[in-house]
């Protein structure tokens, strides 16, 4: 009796186990199925229902640097400049130096009302932000994985060896690939901690004046058009404290504004 209820069990589980992989192949193919008729419907010119699957696959749970791009082309030829911005951005998150991604971006933040110049940097900080912009986080993780590996074989080195000058070699090897996995591993920590802040945002109204506080009689500080990329500093009662690039602040309402 007991080996009976035992294969019963077992049979349970390798159905359910089944069903899963069969839920997940479904799941593929159904993503598969749709980005292809959204290509299609691309290329042939059908950008507002290309638009609504690839909003659909992104709905879904998806998320890549090139579904990002191909919505964010879509409303670009829709004309929706505002959307486009958003959706490159989003792409440019996921991989900064994609220079598809970049010429794009930049040629919708040239279609927009507001020419903000952005403040001058430090050198050692645009180097920073350079290094930090290089590679896209998973090539940061596997970066540190590489780095720890080579300290690892200079340690061993460094304890194994005999002789002086390979202890040497092997010590001040393994305490430069160490600073090397640190810093990384710091630029790695920065770069999560900003892609799950999701602190930039874009404007989605055709204009709109910022406030000195969240509050519509407040003092009128400058005005802002649909397209402009703000940083959300704060918020109180539904209104978001926003920096441009050119360091000014204030406060204008969040339902105005489209999270990146």
């Amino acid at each position: 009796m007991d080996n009976f209820n035992a294969k019963q069990m077992k049979m349970k589980y390798f159905i359910g186990l089944m069903m899963v992989l069969l839920s997940l192949t479904s799941t593929a193919q159904d993503f598969s199925s749709k980005l292809l008729k959204a290509q299609d419907l691309y290329a042939r010119s059908q950008y507002d229902s290309a638009a609504l699957i690839y909003q659909s696959i992104i709905d879904g749970g998806y998320q890549s640097p090139e579904l990002y791009y191909n919505l964010g082309n879509s409303y670009f030829k829709l004309d929706e400049i505002p959307s486009a911005i958003l959706y490159f951005e989003k792409a440019a998150r996921l991989n900064p130096n994609d220079e598809n991604i970049q010429h794009n971006l930049q040629l919708c933040n040239s279609m927009i009302p507001d020419r903000i110049d952005q403040l001058p940097q430090l050198f050692f900080i645009r180097w920073y932000v350079s290094l930090y912009n290089y590679f896209p986080i998973d090539t940061w993780a596997s970066i540190i994985i590489v780095l720890m590996g080579i300290f690892s074989v200079f340690f061993l080195i460094f304890l194994l060896s005999e002789r002086i000058l390979l202890k040497k070699l092997g010590f001040w090897s393994a305490v430069l690939f160490l600073l090397l996995t640190m810093f990384s591993l710091f630029l790695t920590y920065q770069k999560y901690s900003s892609f799950k802040q999701h602190n930039d945002a874009i404007i989605f109204t055709p204009s709109i004046t910022v406030k000195s506080s969240p509050t519509q009689n407040s003092v009128d500080l400058f005005v802002l058009h649909e397209g402009t990329k703000v940083t959300i500093l704060d918020t109180v009662s539904g209104w978001k404290k926003v920096k441009i690039q050119n360091g000014s602040v204030g406060w204008i309402e969040g339902d105005k504004l489209e999270i990146i």
